[in-house]
């Protein structure tokens, strides 16, 4: 017999005897939201990729009531279930209801990490806290990457692993290789890092000109330093003036890593940096800009930084938003090539921009030839989700395989997006699939349009 204040519980052949003793409270109107119709899952690319509930919003949703409400622990597995969701958000833009999911997802985001490896949560609390808020350790680790790459190459880890006997048993070390080569593969070729100039003034200015602050973010100005510059370039084009004052990390991985003292401190940090004034603050990585627009959100209940934090929120505009609202001179040049537009999910679902980003690209499209091919499934994940392909390789890979065949589908030579995860994980699908298709930043195709008119930057 069990004790009256005990349950037995059964998910998925997990069965156990539990005390329905204190419990973490997670807002029980949010769980309540969910109606468990199943509109989502056409939606959730884990679903998708793996047919099982339990990797589904809904089935999230049922185990996160389940902990909630005391009829079950958080045990390691089904923490696992909760973890591998990648926080697309497509469930959410498809949800009848209404359903917050990504509120829900946040408030358990804080219990889950607990459940993590500890050595691999202290690697993880360490880049977040001391590499990622330093550009000069990025910029450091930039060059060192670069200069690995340009001496030994991209593929040595995976060919030296290759030599190895595929049906031994691997040791620790060989599986240490194993698990570098897997991040090897989402590492695209580092360009030279260039500093940013501080700040750059048009020749002439422009219709409805604005002064604008560039975030320049961590990853994206150390894998695609090129793209701030081209940014850069474009707002000068157009007649604004920009600069690029001090700042820090988004906080963006800490805070989906569960880590919200590191995420909250960092959020202090640049709400300060960047000072209480209308600049409009600019940026070019959509996972960045979906976390400072959160901003908001996060200092809600906190009365004497909520005021500022709003205010912040409101200045952040995606590269996308602001050079769609302004004009360029002169007509860019037409796509070359036949393209497609990969909807980064930080973009489309976390920050509702869908129109400008199209927008910009049909001004480019060569209406006679029509070389602006639309991408099935456009507002699906691709599978980077941050750092999820390092943790969740496999699923990652999998949820990648889906978005590929489609753009190999589309016959598309180039594929364009916005964000650094995006580029990095479409980038290396494509390469491993041996396709003749270039990934690119928006602003990269913009710039090459309006090259011969821009401004030296």
């Amino acid at each position: 017999m069990t004790d009256q204040n005990e349950k037995t519980i059964a998910i998925e052949d997990d069965t156990r005897v539990i005390s329905t003793g204190p419990t973490p409270i997670l807002n029980k109107d949010l769980l309540a939201g969910c109606i468990h119709c199943g509109l989502c899952l056409p939606a959730c690319p884990t679903y998708l990729a793996t047919g099982r509930e339990m990797e589904s919003p809904r089935g999230r949703i049922y185990l996160l009531g389940q902990w909630s409400s005391g009829k079950t622990e958080l045990t390691e597995r089904m923490a696992s279930h909760i973890e591998s969701c990648l926080g697309c958000l497509g469930c959410q833009t498809a949800c009848p209801s209404g359903v917050k999911y990504e509120e829900i997802l946040n408030q358990a985001r804080p219990e889950l990490v607990k459940k993590r490896n500890g050595l691999v949560r202290a690697i993880m609390r360490f880049s977040f806290e001391k590499i990622l808020p330093s550009y000069r350790l990025l910029r450091f680790f930039g060059n060192l990457l670069r200069l690995w790459q340009l001496i030994v190459g991209r593929s040595v880890l995976r060919s030296v692993i290759g030599k190895s006997d595929n049906d031994a048993p691997l040791s620790m070390v060989p599986r240490l290789l194993e698990r570098l080569a897997s991040f090897e593969t989402f590492v695209p070729e580092v360009p030279p890092q260039v500093s940013l100039p501080p700040r750059l003034v048009p020749k002439a200015i422009g219709e409805n000109a604005r002064h604008a602050q560039l975030f320049s973010g961590c990853i994206m100005d150390v894998f695609y330093n090129h793209v701030n510059h081209a940014s850069m370039r474009l707002m000068l084009k157009q007649g604004h003036s920009v600069e690029v004052p001090k700042q820090t990390c988004c906080g963006a991985l800490a805070y989906h890593a569960g880590e919200l003292d590191i995420a909250t401190r960092l959020a202090k940090e640049n709400i300060e940096l960047f000072g209480y004034t209308a600049t409009p603050i600019v940026v070019t990585s959509a996972g960045c800009g979906a976390m400072l627009k959160h901003y908001a959100h996060l200092f809600e209940a906190d009365h004497t930084l909520a005021h500022r934090a709003q205010a912040f929120s409101a200045r952040v505009s995606d590269i996308t938003e602001f050079l769609a609202d302004h004009v360029f001179p002169e007509k860019g040049q037409p796509l070359t090539e036949t393209t497609t537009y990969h909807a980064a999910c930080h973009l489309a679902h976390a920050q509702g921009v869908r129109a400008q980003p199209l927008a910009l690209l049909e001004s480019l499209n060569c209406e006679a030839e029509n070389r602006l091919i639309p991408l099935p499934e456009q507002e699906h994940c691709c599978g980077s989700a941050g750092i999820y392909n390092l943790l969740n390789t496999e699923l990652s890979l999998k949820v990648l395989d889906r978005k590929l065949d489609f753009i190999e589908k589309t016959g598309a030579k180039t594929v364009v997006t916005t964000n650094p995860g995006c580029l990095l994980q479409l980038q290396a699908g494509i390469k491993g699939r041996n396709l003749p298709v270039e990934v690119r930043h928006l602003v990269e195709v913009l710039d090459q349009a309006h090259s011969a008119e821009s401004e030296p930057g």
